[in-house]
């Protein structure tokens, strides 16, 4: 631990800075990800339309990743943080106040899109301006204070309409004062723009300008290698947006179809959140325990008993276990892949891997979305949980044995390379 508060203590100000913006831009996703979806229901809208709204929102994040790479090499990751946040921000506003089903709908495209541009340039932002002796704790302080910020982004979220409710003597699950909390999300997402603008250093930087953590050496792969490693990253994240875009956009419908109110969502979310960022801080060492594909294999399947056995044992204390579990191994698995794809691909070619990997990544989960709204209304919950099971182990499968297998190979070339070569008979 004390290792670790050094490490944390030689980050850049640039580093330090955009730890307190991510605070306080999780703080506005984490309300907006628990009440959303309810302030919806309480719109009248069924899960087939709720469906509906979170795939155009992920198709329209998914085609503007897919441009991300191209747009972080010319304008740089700083431009493409700030201004997508404000426009993030506005779009968020517009849709705690309208109520039509095609403006809700309109407005998700641009709310999708522009957080492409919070969301793509998080890994190539830490790996340009972290020191390379303290990128992988950078990246596990990161996705813990991403936990910490959803986690009270949750409680603001779930007492909120309660406060409300009090305060002005109106419904705790009605329209108003899910609107009320929508809007004080927001309010606090304005926070993250503050030490966005105070980056001095990083202003009119593109990416690769700092000199640090971009040089390519003499062993970079050659082209073919790194689309063929590019691919099996980007296909790896597709198997598991299905199983994520099935069930994450409706885990708190589902909560409150089996008795949980506002608050009592607003707890487990928080929870899940407490745990998976105070875990999530251990993940160099799990990743050097049990090496980055060993971490991640077990990180990708642990959650998977749970969700399986969930349909059987319906329950909100099998709900609230398994909930913790995911968000933790996802907490502490997303630092250890990205932290294990940045080192293996030469400096150029990362923002484009993590671009791609977020664009198809969204179209796998809109493309879930959409039909799991559709299978919960014909047949309930049960089949989405079997789909994250089969997404989860389907993805490790493929993650895992791809690149193990180019591990194996990088060891037999070293090793061939260190060997003495046999002396000549005369």
């Amino acid at each position: 631990m004390v290792e670790y508060v050094h490490q944390i203590k030689r980050f850049r100000r640039e580093i330090r800075l955009f730890l307190v913006f991510n605070l306080f831009a999780n703080i506005a996703i984490g309300v907006f990800a628990l009440i959303y979806n309810l302030y919806l229901v309480s719109l009248s809208h069924r899960e087939d339309f709720i469906g509906s709204y979170n795939a155009v929102y992920t198709l329209a994040m998914a085609g503007a990743a897919l441009i991300m790479g191209p747009l972080i090499g010319r304008f740089g990751n700083w431009a493409c943080l700030i201004y997508g946040t404000a426009v993030f921000l506005i779009a968020s506003l517009v849709l705690a106040l309208v109520h039509q089903s095609w403006v809700i709908l309109a407005t998700s495209v641009i709310a999708g899109g522009a957080s492409a541009f919070v969301v793509v340039p998080v890994m190539p932002f830490l790996v340009e301006w972290a020191r390379p002796e303290t990128r992988s704790v950078a990246a596990a302080v990161t996705f813990s204070i991403q936990s910490l910020s959803a986690t009270l982004g949750s409680l603001i979220g779930g007492w909120s309409p309660r406060l409300i409710s009090t305060l002005l003597g109106v419904s705790p699950t009605g329209v108003t004062a899910y609107r009320l909390t929508l809007i004080a999300g927001v309010a606090l997402g304005v926070l993250a723009i503050v030490p966005l603008w105070r980056m001095k250093h990083a202003r009119g930087h593109r990416a690769g300008e700092t000199g640090q953590a971009l040089i390519v050496s003499e062993a970079t792969p050659q082209r073919r290698t790194v689309r063929r490693h590019i691919t099996m990253f980007v296909l790896a994240g597709l198997i598991l947006s299905i199983g994520s875009g099935a069930v994450v956009p409706f885990y708190n419908v589902y909560l409150a179809s089996i008795g949980a109110g506002p608050s009592q969502i607003g707890l487990i979310y928080a929870l899940a959140g407490i745990v998976a960022a105070i875990v999530g801080l251990g993940a160099p060492a799990i990743g050097r325990r049990f090496g980055p594909l060993g971490a991640e294999a077990l990180l990708r399947l642990l959650p998977v008993p749970f969700f399986l056995v969930l349909p059987l044992v319906p329950g909100l204390g099998l709900a609230l276990i398994a909930h913790i579990v995911r968000m933790t191994a996802v907490s502490v698995a997303w630092p250890i892949n990205s932290t294990f794809i940045s080192e293996l691909l030469p400096s150029r070619a990362r923002a484009n891997a993590f671009s791609l990997r977020s664009g198809v990544w969204n179209l796998g989960y809109a493309a879930a979305s959409l039909l799991a709204g559709q299978l919960i209304v014909a047949a309930g919950y049960n089949a989405i949980f079997i789909i994250f099971a089969l997404s989860q182990a389907g993805s490790t499968a493929v993650f895992t044995g791809y690149f193990s297998r180019v591990r194996q190979h990088a060891a037999a070339q070293a090793t061939a390379q260190a060997e003495p070569a046999t002396p000549a008979v005369p």
